[in-house]
């Protein structure tokens, strides 16, 4: 059975990116457009994996991050944020120093060599 990775971003572009990689490279996906919606596509969508933009409307992924982080039946999943804004890995990392930290952080335009490898390093 294919591992499921849920794509949250609220831009259709980089979403279609991610789907066409995953499913090339075997995995199942589904995707979420904020945070909102996010935790809906979690419980339906039960993914081993997400990724997560940073600087979206609605719910922002840090806001979701905390609220996952904090569910007891999914706090564990492993989280990969992407994001354009480079700056957000040191902020969040001194903002947020009671909270675990993401499973990794990947800069856009999106290295695809680097996040199929964090992708098979957290769930294979």
């Amino acid at each position: 059975m294919a591992k499921k990775i849920l794509i949250v971003d609220d831009e259709s572009d980089p979403r279609e990116y991610l789907r066409v990689l995953f499913e090339d490279n075997g995995y199942e996906t589904a995707f979420a457009v904020d945070g909102d919606e996010a935790m809906d596509k979690v419980r339906e969508f039960k993914p081993d994996l997400i990724t997560l933009d940073i600087i979206m409307p609605n719910e922002t992924g840090q806001k979701f991050y905390r609220a996952l982080v904090k569910d007891p039946e999914f706090g564990k999943l492993p989280v990969i944020f992407c994001s354009g804004v480079t700056r957000y890995k040191e902020l969040f990392a001194r903002a947020h120093k009671t909270m675990p930290k993401p499973f990794a952080f990947i800069e856009k335009p999106i290295d695809k060599d680097l996040l199929l490898a964090k992708v098979k390093e957290a769930i294979g």
